[in-house]
């Protein structure tokens, strides 16, 4: 099994990863464990005040040493318990518990303190959590998450009047649920949604850019056509109009003895256009799911077709129609097609629209792919193009009929100008770095990847990669026959040795007697000149090139796969272990 059938079969893997992936909160990044999950994690959780507030520790300052260790034993605190949240039996009867606890507090406040159930034999039945002061309503809104469904349109509906809550606890904690929500279950709470209250979120400058980006993707799943102007005009605006503008605001101002107040202007207009593009990604795909396909001639022409546009901006715009390109009947899947298309001439986004390319299926680039990778060997081109365009053309020659036919001969003609890169392409595509495909319609999605893709007897030693040296790379893939019928290059087209080197010159002058016996005479004296001059001629005259195979024989042996792949995930499932006891542990 060759690497291009092992980048296909990543690439299928990656898609369907992708599709799932594609069904969260699209723009919402959780920023901390959520009140439920915390609860969760935990053996009980009680309700408790301060009684006894930790000793202070004697410290002799004349001694020289205010500042030395603290024996953590010295920090428990005891608290009285107020209610018992969850527990059972075990928790039954707890009155007072003692946990680290530095500096005083209000007698009258509440502590939540989670703890984690000790053995039997052991002297105390908890270890306690470091406790967090809540209020009143808090611990009240706390109570309530313990009668929640764990999941669907009724649960994150009990979070909507929270999301601005005074109490900063709750209102992170009811962002938090609607970070980790599904956008189906955003979407069957349409109904509940405040337009007039999530415009005034928006245009609050207290509101946070990732709060911003929850409000506009609520916006668009309950926003209708009168949202739309007010949309267009956030998304038209430009730093590049209104800041030259303002220049000559503050100019004719000085000029005219105005207030030196007016020298801010500027900054003030440069603090409005950044504010009005905060969450740019969200309010991109809410204008659009309002406005459907004919809104993206705005986007086109204001962000992807213009490659002076900020880098920032017109990444959020991709990440956009990555989105729509995810959720069905929003927006055309060619017209997003027809828009991505536009960032292949954009040197700085050139390399990452390809594998989007490649995951929508987009075959009618083919042609200019290949252009542009050729093109790539030009000075000052971007170099970084060939990978992604192999890891498209690899997934397209996977195609049945005439896109693979196509694929399959654009790869031939393109190899031969860069085998480097095609070796390198294949390999990060094995490992998922490059492989980006669709997911497949629900009628085939069932169907195994891996069945279409691997040869039924193919062992797991034939889907090991090539040596990591890239000059042996494709004698590997060669090792075993290509189906596509001989595309990939043997290893003397992609290794050549020095007599078939089509860049060496033709005819090598030999050196004359003179000049090899002079060279001679100066290194070791003592020699004969013309028995050196006869030894020079025959080395000039012989040259010893090793064929393919001797010099794969003496390369060493490639890495084990599954030594790469497992050695670090059984380190990573070691240290997540770890940070797991001490988190339980309130460390």
């Amino acid at each position: 099994m060759n690497l291009r059938r092992l980048t296909a079969l990543a690439v299928a893997l990656t898609a369907s990863l992708a599709a799932s992936l594609a069904a969260a909160c699209p723009f919402c990044t959780a920023e901390t464990q959520s009140l439920s999950e915390e609860l969760a994690s935990a053996d009980v959780a009680v309700l408790a005040r301060l009684i006894e507030a930790a000793p202070t520790p004697d410290r002799d300052l004349e001694a020289g040493e205010p500042y030395g260790p603290i024996d953590p034993e010295t920090g428990m605190a005891k608290f009285k318990v107020v209610e018992v949240l969850m527990g059972g039996e075990p928790a039954e009867g707890l009155d007072d518990i003692e946990a680290i606890f530095f500096g005083e507090a209000d007698r009258e406040a509440l502590f939540l303190v989670r703890g984690v159930a000790n053995p039997p034999e052991a002297a105390e039945p908890f270890d306690w959590a470091i406790p967090f002061e809540v209020s009143q309503e808090a611990a009240a809104y706390i109570k309530k998450l313990r009668a929640l469904p764990e999941s669907g349109p009724e649960r994150i509906a009990f979070f909507l009047g929270y999301l601005q809550h005074e109490d900063p606890l709750l209102s992170q904690d009811a962002y938090e649920e609607f970070a980790r929500a599904p956008y189906a279950d955003l979407k069957a709470i349409k109904d509940r949604l405040d337009i007039d209250q999530l415009w005034a979120w928006i245009d609050s400058p207290d509101t946070s850019p990732s709060r911003r980006r929850l409000f506009f993707t609520m916006l668009g799943v309950c926003g209708g056509p009168d949202d739309i102007p007010r949309l267009e005009a956030m998304l038209e605006s430009d730093a590049r109009v209104s800041l030259p503008a303002a220049d000559a605001v503050v100019a004719a101002s000085v000029a005219s003895g105005g207030p030196m107040a007016s020298v801010l202007v500027r900054e003030v207009v440069a603090s409005e256009e950044r504010r009005k593009k905060m969450g740019l990604d969200a309010m991109t795909a809410c204008y659009l799911t309002l406005r459907g396909a004919d809104g993206l001639d705005l986007i086109d022409r204001r962000f992807l077709a213009d490659t002076g546009a900020d880098y920032s901006h017109v990444y959020s715009v991709l990440m956009a129609l990555r989105f729509l390109a995810d959720e069905p009947g929003a927006v055309p899947i060619e017209r997003l097609m027809q828009s991505a298309r536009l960032l292949l001439a954009h040197p700085d986004f050139a390399d990452q629209v390809v594998p989007d390319l490649a995951r929508w299926e987009d075959w009618g680039s083919m042609d200019a792919l290949a252009k542009l990778y050729r093109d790539s060997f030009k000075e000052d081109s971007n170099r970084y193009v060939r990978e992604p365009i192999v890891t498209y053309l690899d997934v397209a020659a996977e195609q049945p009929g005439d896109v693979g036919e196509r694929a399959n001969a654009a790869l031939a003609e393109l190899e031969p100008l860069d085998p480097e890169s095609f070796s390198r392409a294949r390999r990060l595509s094995a490992f998922g770095f490059l492989g980006s495909a669709r997911a497949k319609e629900a009628a085939t999605a069932q169907a195994d990847p891996a069945d279409a893709l691997v040869e039924p007897d193919a062992t797991f030693e034939e889907t090991q990669p090539a040596p990591s040296l890239e000059s042996t790379a494709d004698a590997a893939d060669d090792a075993i026959p290509d189906p596509a019928g001989g595309v990939t290059p043997t290893y003397a087209e992609a290794v050549p040795s020095l007599e078939e080197d089509p860049g060496a010159p033709e005819d090598t002058p030999e050196a004359t007697p003179d000049v090899a016996s002079e060279a001679a005479a100066e290194v070791v004296p003592t020699i004969d000149p013309s028995a050196e001059v006869s030894a020079q001629t025959a080395e000039v005259e012989t040259p010893t090139t090793p064929p393919p195979t001797a010099v794969a024989a003496t390369l060493p042996s490639p890495p084990n796969r599954a030594l790469l792949l497992g050695a670090p995930l059984a380190a990573g499932g070691v240290l997540m272990g770890f940070f797991y006891l001490l988190l339980r542990g309130g460390v």
